[in-house]
């Protein structure tokens, strides 16, 4: 399958990528989940296919694999034993390079995904007043909160595209945003112990909020870097 390619060449970009800050392979095989033997491989180019090379020379791909190395590398500092889902990441890496090129203005597409996101968003909100259980009816609203959200952010971003909007320095430091994601990092902790409830519901609402304290960390992360700068 295409997605297997493409988690094939992530994980020798992020393995490359590893090693160029300075890890050994069998420390990347240990971040990664895989035998040094199989890391050596990735090194080397027998594993992950002309696909490496390809996707190397793509700089959006490569801001995706360099920003979770960041996150990946914070999470070894902090001594945590999980590593980034690299299955995640290559979903993101196939939407990057199956996308069609077109003669459309980012400006046309940014418009067109809000406009998306905002279907979408009466869509989930129409599924949720139909479900009389209040727990089907916290995920369908979650979704249509989400995709508001999405919204809004690409929003802001068009205006910041088209010179409506300016975006000024952080204004915060790097240890207020350290101390952040120190405290998303405890609550993705914390939220594991709650998996051992049966009901497939209930651990697909735990599932959404660890995803989105995930997904705050590593956002947190990307702004402590800019604060660096």
């Amino acid at each position: 399958m295409y997605l297997e390619r493409v988690l094939s060449a992530v994980r020798a970009l992020v393995a490359r990528e590893l090693v160029k800050r300075g890890y050994s392979v069998n420390e990347t095989a240990k971040i990664l989940r895989l035998t040094p033997a199989a890391v050596s491989m990735y090194l080397s180019g027998k594993r992950g296919g002309n696909l490496v090379d390809k996707l190397e020379k793509d700089e959006r791909v490569m801001s995706v694999v360099r920003s979770h190395c960041d996150v990946i590398e914070d999470i070894v500092k902090r001594g945590g034993g999980e590593s980034v889902d690299l299955t995640e990441i290559a979903k993101i890496v196939t939407g990057i390079i199956t996308q069609k090129k077109t003669d459309v203005t980012i400006e046309e597409v940014i418009r067109g995904r809000i406009k998306i996101e905002q279907e979408t968003a009466t869509r989930a909100m129409t599924f949720s007043y139909k479900s009389r259980n209040p727990l089907v009816r916290s995920l369908f609203m979650q979704i249509a909160a989400d995709s508001l959200r999405h919204a809004e952010i690409l929003t802001a971003i068009l205006d910041y595209l088209t010179g409506r909007l300016k975006a000024d320095d952080l204004d915060i430091s790097s240890d207020e945003l350290e101390t952040l994601a120190g405290e998303e990092y405890s609550m993705r902790e914390g939220i594991a112990e709650l998996y051992n409830m049966g009901d497939p519901i209930v651990r697909a609402l735990i599932l959404s909020i660890e995803l989105d304290e995930q997904k705050h960390y590593q956002l947190v992360k990307s702004l402590q870097i800019a604060a660096r700068r």
